[in-house]
């Protein structure tokens, strides 16, 4: 049986010198979702300090170092392109310069990226928290949806798929409609486990008077999860997938999803971005940035 044709994807690859962004690539490149990828390969080099001279700002570095630069730069992506463009139904560089976060957010408005693919420097849940990174700082900010991948060991084949065991976070937020397409997209490999989690947030600090009175509406709660995942399953499992629907209640929905995710093996986590706006997820916080610093596997942010 043939399989079915996949919409193009116009994604945008971040890269750079570093292990993880090849990892990335290559990971995409021999996917089974490769194929439908018009893939534009990013790199963003850093603009040089200015100093003033006679009310001029200029470069402490001379522009033919710059050209310099950016020409191995692009020699750089061009052999990219050579060992793994056939791979993708397209492949191009584009290269620039400025904050490495902004500017990969400009590229991917300017070529209307589907999705972001960044390979994560693999610090630990403290480095990331303290230092940031552009992984970070790009997936919180794009309008569009982002995989951040950080590979496994040992490593997946992944002319199987990427990804074979999932956790898909379900919170009953609008967001929650683009997963199944999401999933359907990534092409994961035959028999590949998707767990589909609710979890329930639960409030131990209130007392015992308001818990009665939320508890019809945490009831509503529970029972569109459960429909929501239930719907969601025959579509799933007729794409050979195995579905497991599970909701649990805690005080910390993101810690839950992270957890669960460890415990059940999982390589790739999906939430949806349930912030509408950037300033809240910037300055509040959020489940899925939550689940970006803490998560030890690849994490999708579907927009």
């Amino acid at each position: 049986m043939s399989e079915p044709k996949q919409a193009p994807l116009n994604t945008l690859v971040g890269m750079d010198s570093s292990p993880p962004a090849r990892n990335a690539l290559e990971a995409l490149a021999l996917s089974r979702v490769s194929k439908a990828c018009e893939v534009s390969l990013a790199t963003v080099l850093p603009e040089p300090s200015l100093y003033q001279v006679d009310e001029a700002d200029l470069s402490w570095i001379p522009q033919e170092v710059i050209d310099s630069q950016i020409k191995a730069e692009q020699a750089h992506l061009n052999k990219l392109i050579q060992e793994f463009g056939s791979h993708f139904a397209s492949c191009q560089s584009l290269v620039t310069q400025g904050n490495a976060g902004r500017g990969l957010l400009e590229l991917a408005e300017q070529i209307s990226a589907d999705w972001i693919v960044l390979g994560s420097v693999g610090h630990s849940a403290i480095a990331r928290i303290m230092l940031g990174s552009t992984s970070d700082y790009v997936a919180n900010r794009a309008p569009c949806t982002c995989l951040i991948h950080r590979p496994v060991d040992p490593p997946l084949d992944t002319t199987e798929g990427m990804f074979s065991r999932v956790v898909v976070a379900i919170s009953n937020a609008a967001p929650d409609s683009s997963l199944p397409g999401w999933i359907e997209s990534l092409q994961l490999q035959p028999g590949c486990e998707v767990h589909l989690l609710h979890v329930m947030e639960t409030h131990p600090e209130y007392e015992l008077h308001l818990l009665k009175k939320v508890s019809a509406y945490m009831e509503e709660v529970r029972s569109a999860a459960w429909k929501l995942m239930e719907s969601t399953r025959p579509h799933l499992e007729s794409l050979g997938m195995k579905v497991q629907p599970m909701l649990v209640e805690s005080a910390h929905v993101g810690q839950t999803i992270v957890d669960y995710a460890d415990s059940h093996q999982c390589d790739l986590i999906i939430v949806g971005d349930q912030d509408e706006s950037l300033i809240e997820r910037v300055m509040l916080g959020s489940v899925s940035r939550f689940v970006l610093r803490h998560a030890s596997q690849s994490v999708l942010v579907a927009r």
